[in-house]
């Protein structure tokens, strides 16, 4: 059957997927591998790494497509329209109030994290692991942080190899609970009620890295937005607006309904990178993942494959082939009176 380009937008608009008003009825890093040091006298390197191929087969991934269509003259692209959607939802989340001294944002997430360990004899390996991880920030940088590794397992048989040729060393982590002190400057968290809601405004913030330190580039834009609006406490008109400057980065891909690691449906949307290590390809995509009901951000991951989305005469891009290569999804977020509740509240009260 031929499908006019019309028909591709239409199809892949996530609002049809999930029962939301249409927008119209004819348009629609964490960073890659960020590496996480031990203290100097482990002899490892925390990194973030591809997971397990099982793990990998489970994401479903066999084929994404990608809707990279043109946009008509004065319509938004499939992806602006996405985004465009997502502060609409936004702006119509109820008030919320700034946490108060003496309170505590929470967020609880579960990720897929890398070890590398180095051994003397020169035979490094890879350790996956399931990681937890609980986060309790006050407003003057104040909190505690609670994370431990699980369910280790080798993500190639070279790493294993590896394990056994260095004695079969222990492969355990033991967990983390750190308790931070009041931040001063670069070290407070961003004082979210401070920002401007106006889009221009937020976008040259963004653009100017006066918000959040870091390199150039729409590469960078995108993931500022994410780490923003991962901040589920956030004023919905903030969120509202860093939709809207999500809508003008160049560049951004819309993936479309999608599953996270949690079982929950949302909406994909991506931006291309280079993978930091050569053996996981020469092609990549950041992504963040968002509920279609509540705009809070589910999860976010990267993806890797040996090359680019190939674009066919229709404009659809498919990515036969890549893989997950990390992964975050954030399990609970909410405002609690100390460092030590936890909360079973949802994102966004799904």
């Amino acid at each position: 059957m031929t499908m006019t380009i019309e028909d591709l937008i239409r199809h892949a608009d996530p609002v049809d997927r999930f029962g939301v008003p249409t927008l119209d009825a004819a348009a629609s890093r964490r960073r890659l591998d960020q590496i996480l040091s031990t203290p100097a006298t482990v002899a490892r390197i925390r990194r973030r790494r591809a997971i397990a191929v099982g793990v990998v087969a489970a994401a479903a991934l066999t084929v994404v497509v990608l809707q990279v269509l043109p946009s008509p003259v004065g319509r938004p692209s499939p992806a602006a329209a996405a985004l465009l959607n997502l502060s609409r939802v936004a702006s119509k989340l109820p008030r919320v109030e700034a946490p108060a001294s003496g309170q505590y944002q929470y967020t609880k997430s579960v990720a897929f994290d890398s070890i590398e360990y180095v051994d003397e004899s020169q035979y490094p390996f890879f350790v996956n692991y399931a990681e937890q991880r609980q986060d309790w920030v006050g407003v003057n940088g104040s909190g505690r942080l609670v994370e431990s590794w699980t369910d280790p397992t080798f993500p190639t048989a070279h790493d294993r190899s590896n394990w056994l040729r260095s004695g079969s060393p222990s492969v355990s982590q033991a967990p983390v609970v750190e308790t931070m002190a009041p931040g001063s400057g670069a070290t407070a968290p961003i004082d979210l009620w401070a920002l401007p809601t106006n889009p221009t405004q937020l976008a040259s913030m963004v653009n100017s890295r006066s918000i959040e330190a870091g390199p150039p580039g729409a590469l960078e834009d995108f993931t500022q937005v994410g780490d923003l609006l991962r901040a589920t406490y956030a004023p919905p008109a903030l969120r509202a607006a860093l939709f809207q400057v999500a809508s003008g980065i160049p560049g951004v891909l819309f993936i479309g309904p999608t599953t996270d690691h949690l079982g929950r449906r949302g909406i994909g949307l991506a931006i291309t990178q280079t993978p930091s290590e050569p053996a996981q390809g020469s092609s990549g995509l950041f992504e963040l993942i968002f509920d279609p009901t509540t705009g809070a951000l589910l999860g976010e991951q990267t993806l890797a494959g040996t090359s680019p989305a190939g674009t066919s005469p229709s404009g659809a891009a498919s990515l036969a082939g890549f893989e997950v290569t990390s992964w975050t999804s954030f399990e609970a977020s909410a405002v609690v009176d100390s460092s030590t509740a936890v909360t079973s509240t949802q994102l966004l009260g799904q």
